[in-house]
């Protein structure tokens, strides 16, 4: 594997991390007032009032969906060899960023509209077909994308990055869990150890793939 694939995969790594990590503090700063966690009157009043953070915040989140396809499809070159696994897992990756941007959208463009307008049955559904699709459709997916990668990595991946790829894979279940039940306390409990385990996954899989094209070369 040439030394600048390998680079690309530690930069989109990384930049995955701080991405998720800086989506992670504006998700309780500026999307948790607006989230299933508050009471309706409140959340609607806080939506209402069209602030910047909801909509930065899901824009940040749109943009991190579009750097997890992007690392999935350069892991999947990084492979020594073409793999039907890979792909699959990339299609899997993109559809659940195709639905997530739907569904930001709706967060961004929508639901604002629908709080001020007083238009509470319109809201709900809205809101719940936004939040399954983004927490259950969408994270479902993307976490059955890193599963595939993890499985199809194998023995190129040292034991921690398999572990956090199966703890990526069970935490990001959980949370999809939540977008189905809906259960507010389980997107509270699953949603940080989801993001902080597949940002640990994605660096320790580019150092492994690293290592791995250094031994070989």
């Amino acid at each position: 594997m040439p030394p600048w694939i390998t680079r690309r995969l530690e930069a989109l790594a990384w930049t995955n991390v701080a991405l998720h990590g800086l989506g992670l503090v504006i998700a309780w700063a500026g999307l948790r007032p607006g989230s299933l966690v508050v009471p309706l009157p409140e959340r609607t009043a806080y939506l209402a009032s069209r602030p910047a953070l909801w909509s930065w915040g899901w824009g940040l989140w749109m943009l991190c969906a579009l750097l997890l396809v992007a690392f999935i499809a350069a892991l999947g070159r990084s492979l020594p060899a073409s793999s039907a696994v890979a792909r699959l897992a990339l299609a899997i990756t993109a559809a659940g960023m195709a639905v997530d941007l739907l569904c930001d959208v709706i967060q961004i463009s929508v639901l604002p509209q629908l709080a001020s307008s007083g238009a509470t049955d319109l809201f709900l559904a809205m809101e719940r077909l936004a939040f399954t699709g983004g927490m259950t459709i969408a994270n479902g997916l993307y976490t059955t994308g890193v599963l595939l990668m993890t499985l199809r990595c194998g023995s190129l991946l040292r034991l921690p990055a398999r572990l956090a790829g199966l703890g990526t894979a069970v935490s990001g279940y959980a949370l999809a869990a939540a977008g189905l039940f809906p259960s507010s306390g389980l997107l509270e409990v699953s949603t940080g150890p989801t993001i902080v385990l597949f940002s640990l996954w994605a660096v320790l899989v580019a150092r492994d793939l690293g290592t791995a094209a250094e031994a070989s070369a």
